[in-house]
């Protein structure tokens, strides 16, 4: 995963999405924090919802141990509509 700037952090995430979806349906599953732990996803932790391709979602979680972390998580999908993992694709250090 790699760490970067909050501008780079933003332009990784792509196109913010104009609504607040309902993640819940991803609650309870893991994904690599920028921390270096692994985490269970909480729709709590939901900060920012981005465009992705097909059936993916992009989103910016906060950790759970330290805010000032965030993380940059996608799903991936197995035939389109089976949840199979989230993606950490990058992490950010606020302050």
């Amino acid at each position: 995963m790699k760490i970067l700037n909050l501008e780079a952090f933003l332009i990784q995430a792509g196109t913010e999405v104009p609504y607040k979806r309902d993640m819940s349906a991803y609650d309870g599953k893991p994904f690599q924090c920028a921390c270096g732990n692994e985490h269970e996803f909480q729709s709590y932790m939901d900060y920012r919802n981005f465009g992705a391709s097909g059936a993916n979602a992009k989103m910016i979680v906060a950790c759970p141990m330290n805010p000032s972390l965030s993380t940059l998580i996608e799903t991936k999908y197995k035939f389109l509509v089976i949840f199979d993992k989230f993606i950490s694709l990058a992490g950010c250090k606020t302050n």
